[in-house]
């Protein structure tokens, strides 16, 4: 069972950090556009500051989810990797369960803010804002599905906090 978990969690990191990706494209595009035609052609675009704010939401908080699964947050790791064994396996499992929590906080905090938007526009492009409020609540999903595939984990979460080779 854990190894179509494990799967599923791979593949869907991977889909996470080509999105992801290509949000970046995009936000960096806008603002190459909105850049170049400011100082270039000395007219600006109404739009480019609006896309790539949009794009960046969802860059971030799609990478977040993909650096959920690879165990890649930034952390103290001192304390962790001067532990033996079991206090060390508890340890990283609580660290886990925490990370888990806040999956929870933000798939339930950011639904309520893409909720509160749901009849906002922005200003120039006028596409509904819960587009970008989105961007919390699908992340927290994500982290919440990573972090249970981590928890559920047999053995060590790995070497410096870092995934467990297949």
């Amino acid at each position: 069972m854990y190894r179509y978990l494990e799967a599923g969690s791979k593949y869907l990191a991977a889909v996470t950090a080509a999105l992801g990706a290509a949000s970046a494209l995009i936000m960096t595009l806008a603002l190459l556009a909105g850049v170049f035609c400011r100082y270039v052609l000395n007219s600006s675009l109404s739009w480019s500051d609006e896309i790539a704010l949009l794009a960046f939401s969802w860059t971030v908080f799609l990478f977040a989810s993909v650096l959920t699964r690879e165990f890649g947050h930034v952390r103290v790791s001192i304390v962790v990797d001067a532990l033996p064994g079991l206090p060390r396996h508890l340890l990283e499992r609580g660290s886990v369960i925490l990370i888990l929590l806040f999956g929870g906080l933000m798939l339930w905090a950011g639904w309520q803010f893409t909720a509160f938007t749901a009849h906002q526009v922005s200003p120039a492009l006028r596409y509904p804002l819960w587009l970008q409020g989105a961007a919390v609540p699908a992340s927290g999903a994500l982290i919440v599905f990573h972090a249970l595939v981590l928890l559920f984990r047999p053995g060590s979460l790995g070497e410096h906090g870092g995934a467990v080779d297949e």
